[in-house]
């Protein structure tokens, strides 16, 4: 399971038959069911694969329940083999996270060598195609808990760490973060960030006293203006036109063609539809490509919009000149549907930063379409979950029943979203709500949580880690209804509350 969860969703799935295997070759049921069933944490992580089963019955699509019940099997299996068995040695458990690191390494390397290549010439549409084996999503998650678990090894010394490993395991903890960086993955980016600030702020408290604390807190907020400072810097960039708009424009091309001029939208600083003359675009384009410029793009969007935005990203204008000295790169990027040439290369951040202005910016366009674009999308999402839970909140309407309940919805509201777009709630609590309603939603929350309570893994620094990083990865996704999602919340949340070493130890606990 440690092995595969960065790596093989079939991994996943085959661990688990080896664990339950293992548990029935080893004997001994009535003394593994007796502590099983006087272990609260194990039997209330249980319920939380349990629970689902009550709203299958009034589900009337039994396919979406069964894979649904499918994918959370890891909620029943994995409390049950590890807390109804010794936990492990000092050995075996620190070796396990050891072994997390390095699997989670080489599959950062692995997408490095292959993967990003592919996104720097343009054979990838999307950088989270770099993720090459599970969810970047999901990828990210298990990115960021590697690095706070090496970090606190380093800072707690839980096991006997020589100091070329504390050495060693910074290094690979940073060239993690620099992928996490890379790959564009805002959404780990952020739990990262918010997890380590509380905890650093928690540790500062308690290792330097009040004074000192303070001034940590100081500096960590001059790091946090260093960084709206630089945020600031890219909108400005981004926002404020050229000093080409202050001369007079060119009315002609060097063909003698008419440019259209229009300043309404600004991207790069320069407006997209300045010094544009169609007719050229239209006649040149196929002179370097074979895909008709009046279609659309790899991502769905219209080709000539993509040309446009990319031309105008580089400052140049749109006519016959500017296409012809597109290479044979910018072409390809052209069609796989990247528009700003800001998109592609290295600095993940700046990129994502870009998409988000750009996204923002949809408030000033007409009749625009936001379909594919992440932020209103998400709003659209959570809009029909709350409308849904209007119509059903007590029961809702089925947890088998939830992805036809939304494109219902999508359906009757006229939604802007494309069909292609049509997607639940990105938000698991509102998943779980629509699904088993306002009940449903209580019983969830005080298992998820009275789990860890019951099984003291609040006072446990590792585990404190892991629950912050789930926890927040389900406000801004439904991560209980993928595999990947499910095998790294339940395989975690077991391993840190059922099977570390029973031992008071300052390392391991706050």
């Amino acid at each position: 399971m440690v092995a595969g969860l960065p790596f093989s969703l079939l991994l996943m799935s085959l661990s688990q038959f080896f664990l339950l295997g293992n548990w029935i070759l080893e004997g001994d049921y009535r003394n593994k069911w007796r502590q099983f069933t006087s272990n609260r944490a194990a039997v209330l992580l249980c319920c939380l694969f349990l629970f689902l089963l009550p709203s299958v019955a009034w589900s009337s699509n039994w396919e979406e329940s069964l894979k649904l019940l499918r994918i959370n099997l890891p909620f029943l299996v994995i409390p049950f083999v590890l807390g109804s068995r010794p936990p492990l040695s000092d050995k075996a458990y620190f070796g396990l996270i050891r072994l997390f690191h390095l699997s989670v390494f080489l599959a950062v390397v692995t997408c490095a060598v292959w993967g990003l290549p592919k996104w720097i010439d343009g054979s990838f549409n999307d950088i989270r195609q770099v993720s090459l084996f599970i969810s970047h999503i999901r990828f990210s998650l298990l990115i960021a808990l590697s690095i706070l678990l090496q970090w606190w090894a380093i800072l707690y010394r839980p096991y006997p760490v020589s100091g070329t490993e504390r050495v060693i395991s910074l290094g690979l903890s940073f060239l993690m973060l620099a992928f996490l960086i890379v790959l564009q993955s805002l959404n780990g980016l952020i739990i990262l960030g918010l997890v380590l600030f509380f905890w650093l702020l928690f540790e500062s408290r308690r290792r330097l006293g009040r004074q000192k604390a303070v001034g940590f807190m100081a500096l960590m907020g001059l790091v946090g203006l260093g960084g709206v400072a630089y945020a600031y810097n890219l909108y400005k960039e981004y926002s404020t036109p050229n000093a080409i708009y202050l001369s007079p424009l060119v009315e002609f091309t060097s063909s003698g063609n008419a440019y259209r001029h229009e300043f309404n939208v600004l991207e790069n600083g320069h407006y997209i539809y300045a010094y544009l003359c169609e007719k050229e675009l239209y006649e040149t384009w196929p002179l370097v490509s074979q895909m008709p410029l009046d279609s659309t793009d790899a991502k769905g969007h219209p080709l000539f919009i993509t040309l446009v935005r990319y031309l105008n990203s580089k400052g140049l204008r749109k006519d016959r000149e500017s296409v012809l000295n597109l290479n044979a790169t910018d072409v390809r990027y052209i069609e796989q549907g990247i528009a700003n040439y800001k998109y592609t290369g290295w600095l993940g951040i700046r990129m994502r930063f870009y998409q988000l202005l750009y996204e923002l910016d949809y408030l000033r366009r007409d009749g625009s379409n936001p379909s594919g674009h992440t932020l209103f999308m998400k709003l659209e999402f959570w809009k029909s979950s709350l409308a849904l839970l209007k119509e059903s909140p007590v029961y809702g309407h089925g947890i088998g029943d939830v992805p036809d309940a939304f494109r219902r919805k999508y359906s009757e509201s006229n939604s802007w979203l494309d069909k292609q777009w049509w997607m639940t709630s990105h938000n698991q609590f509102l998943y779980i709500s629509v699904g088993t309603g306002c009940v449903g939603l209580i019983v969830f929350c005080m298992l998820f949580f009275g789990a860890a309570y019951a099984g003291g893994g609040f006072r446990q620094v590792p585990f404190n880690l892991f629950f912050a990083i789930a926890f927040l990865s389900m406000i801004s996704e439904d991560t209980l209804t993928t595999q990947a999602g499910v095998s790294l919340v339940a395989f975690f949340y077991a391993f840190f509350l059922l099977a570390g070493p029973l031992r008071n130890n300052s390392a391991a606990s706050t």
